[in-house]
């Protein structure tokens, strides 16, 4: 019942943010803002990255909102607009840093002694080195429990394009926390 609530009063504040009240939009935005967050920083890997995506996709979000047709899709729609915003965030910083970020990896997997630290890193590299789409796609599924169906709506593919990303990331991951990353 408070899941059917949370999405009316979404609905509602979409409305009235459509018709240009300002105030409805920063309650949206204050509603939305942490979970936009947390999916951005499993998505970068990192928190400020994760800060610049979710202020980008406001402001998108802020030019665009008046051709969302229909409310209930503010969700997806916006989770939509993260994600792209997270892959375009990805696909510049990979563009000309992939050698230093190689180089504070491995500094920091020698920095911190114990098993479950080198766990946690090891798998935070294994993440950064999946394809941006792949790893918008892992986010989404773990990190915001949507199905696939969902990621798909999100992401603009159909869905067997989503399970072949989570697929190829699943075996990418497992084989770099296997040893087996060629990298």
């Amino acid at each position: 019942m408070q899941r059917g609530l949370e999405h009316a009063l979404d609905e509602y504040l979409v409305l009235l943010a459509q018709a240009g009240n300002r105030e409805a939009f920063a309650r949206l935005a204050g509603r939305w803002s942490p979970r936009l967050l947390a999916f951005a920083a499993r998505s970068t890997g990192h928190q400020e990255a994760a800060k610049d995506v979710v202020q980008e996709t406001w402001e998108s979000a802020l030019r665009s909102l008046r051709r969302l047709e229909d409310p209930a899709r503010f969700p997806a729609w916006i989770y939509a607009i993260a994600a792209r915003k997270c892959t375009d965030g990805l696909r510049a910083k990979y563009r000309g840093q992939r050698i230093a970020v190689a180089a504070a990896e491995h500094a920091a997997l020698e920095a911190r002694p114990g098993a479950d630290a080198d766990t946690q890193l090891d798998l935070a590299t294994a993440l950064q080195r999946l394809a941006p789409e792949q790893r918008i796609a892992i986010a989404l599924l773990y990190g915001e429990d949507m199905s696939v169906a969902e990621i798909a709506a999100v992401t603009g593919v159909p869905p067997g394009t989503v399970k072949s990303r989570l697929s190829a990331a699943r075996h990418a991951l497992r084989a770099h926390m296997e040893g087996e990353d060629d990298e």
